[in-house]
């Protein structure tokens, strides 16, 4: 899946930074704007695993966790996608959990040699006790708002400044995805 798919509807509006005196700058009103869409409906964003092809899935921000599953359009006998959505299995992580946000490809599943072609203005990861959440955005705008999104979120979640919990290497951290991924094709969720 590229990030020119079709299934790639939906993505969030960016104005260019500008600060009047009169109200909220462009970046205030595009950070609420992106915090409302991943709150309801949720973001359909490129999540990749250190195997397998990357999927699309609906990323959502609830009140406690980040929730996401696959999206995928189902085909008619002619091999054509029809309207009709087939939705994967459930996931979650505490926000808690989450421990960084991690921009550009830093991981080893944003490294593998099949995601050569994707930009590294597209991509970050959310760093979790378990492993790491792999994403390519829409667009870097996408992307920028995305991070200050869930960099907004982990400021209010954790009580020491998380920016300064976790500077290791995310380049070994397993990738989440993964185990998902592979929970979703053995039960038969996924194909």
């Amino acid at each position: 899946m590229s990030s020119n798919n079709p299934q790639m509807e939906e993505t969030v509006e960016f104005e260019s930074s500008k600060k009047s005196a009169l109200g909220p700058s462009n970046d205030e009103v595009a950070l609420s704007a992106a915090m409302q869409q991943l709150r309801d409906p949720g973001v359909l964003i490129v999540a990749h695993g250190s195997r397998g092809k990357p999927k699309t899935v609906r990323l959502q921000l609830t009140e406690n966790s980040i929730t996401w599953r696959t999206e995928t359009r189902k085909k008619n006998v002619n091999g054509q996608y029809t309207k009709e959505i087939k939705l994967g299995k459930l996931h979650s992580v505490t926000l808690a959990n989450i421990m960084y946000v991690d921009v550009g490809k830093q991981t080893t599943a944003l490294r593998r040699v099949e995601n050569s072609a994707v930009p590294e203005a597209l991509c970050f990861s959310l760093l979790t006790k378990e492993g790491s959440l792999d994403l390519e955005s829409n667009s870097p705008r996408e992307r920028d708002a995305l991070v200050s999104c869930f960099s907004s979120v982990l400021d209010k979640v954790h009580a020491q400044n998380w920016r300064d919990i976790y500077r290791g290497p995310s380049a070994d951290m397993p990738s989440s995805f993964d185990e998902y991924d592979e929970e979703a094709v053995t039960s038969g969720q996924i194909s």
